[in-house]
């Protein structure tokens, strides 16, 4: 998730990173699926373009386990050349952030690039980290949240008015020696009309519209654009039904924007962090209106599809 340059926006000294302490389980994450459309806003110059797609699903089949499944794929256009990137992450992590089980794998035009697979566990005042992929390996880390257990520690200190968090994070990366910590501003969130997200899928298709929303594409009013086609028509009000979906299953939600930035070892002498993000993020744990800034390029998007699933009734 996003990273930020805090001292311009909120004044005083920020506190040093939270220990990794047990949340308590009122913050509970909803189980749900959803798709991110991103589109290029922002590259250096050696990009002449690039597009993107986030699908994930969170699932919480069995009591006290989260499963996540997570795939980020995008194009980038250098000059001639058309590269795409792949990576997909399955994780499990327990509800109480005290166990994560993760492996990445990583694809360059199809084919393998990377893979990333291990486990971790916290044991008193550390994390333990075991890897197995790209090697075998052990090391041990100053305790440090889970990607899961990170989000649930933003929704409650959200709750409670706080605007800064700094946190120790071990989020998978075979790098983590480096020390990753995550700096948040908080800030209350208003929501407005829902956004258009771009109708692009990465593998250069058109993005095909959830069947669950043919009824109400065939049944809007054409549109007056004298060159559009029935197709166009179907097309754009399957867009909108999604869109009124999205809308009406995370109302009546509170949420927040949160600017997050991320850091370790490798970071600027000067504070810049390695990764910056910007989202919006209900209390059920669903985020929306990304920015992710990679440095060399930055991509936003929103939400195209979102499915909330249902729970197992755990005591």
């Amino acid at each position: 998730m996003p990273l930020r340059l805090i001292a311009a926006l909120v004044a005083g000294v920020t506190a040093p990173p939270t220990p990794a302490a047990a949340l308590p389980a009122a913050v509970i994450l909803a189980p749900h699926q959803a798709i991110y459309e991103l589109e290029l806003t922002d590259r250096s110059d050696d990009i002449a373009g690039a597009e993107g797609r986030i699908a994930m699903a969170l699932k919480n089949d069995t009591c006290g386990v989260y499963n996540l499944d997570y795939r980020f794929v995008a194009r980038f256009q250098q000059e001639q050349e058309i590269t795409q990137t792949d990576q997909q992450t399955v994780s499990t992590e327990t509800v109480a952030g005290t166990q994560f089980e993760f492996s990445t794998k990583t694809f360059v035009d199809g084919a393998p690039e990377k893979e990333v697979s291990g486990e971790a566990r916290h044991d008193g005042t550390a994390t333990k980290v075991e890897m197995t992929e790209p090697e075998k390996r052990s090391f041990e880390l100053p305790l440090s949240r889970f990607p899961m257990e990170h989000t649930r520690e933003l929704i409650e200190k959200a709750r409670e008015g706080q605007m800064i968090v700094e946190t120790r994070l071990f989020d998978g990366d075979d790098d983590s020696e480096k020390l990753l910590t995550s700096t948040a501003i908080i800030t209350p969130h208003e929501p407005g009309p829902a956004p258009s997200a771009p109708n692009v899928d990465p593998t250069g298709e058109p993005a095909k519209p959830a069947p669950s929303a043919g009824a109400s594409a065939m049944a809007a009013p054409a549109t007056n654009d004298p060159d559009a086609t029935p197709a166009a028509d179907a097309a754009e009000a399957a867009k909108a039904a999604l869109q009124e979906s999205i809308r009406k299953s995370l109302a009546g939600l509170r949420s927040w924007r949160v600017n997050e930035a991320y850091y370790n070892t490798d970071s600027d002498p000067d504070g810049l962090p390695i990764f910056q993000t910007s989202y919006v993020l209900y209390e059920n744990g669903v985020s929306d209106d990304l920015k992710l800034d990679f440095g060399a390029y930055v991509f936003a998007g929103s939400l195209s599809k979102l499915d909330l699933l249902s729970a197992p009734a755990c005591p």
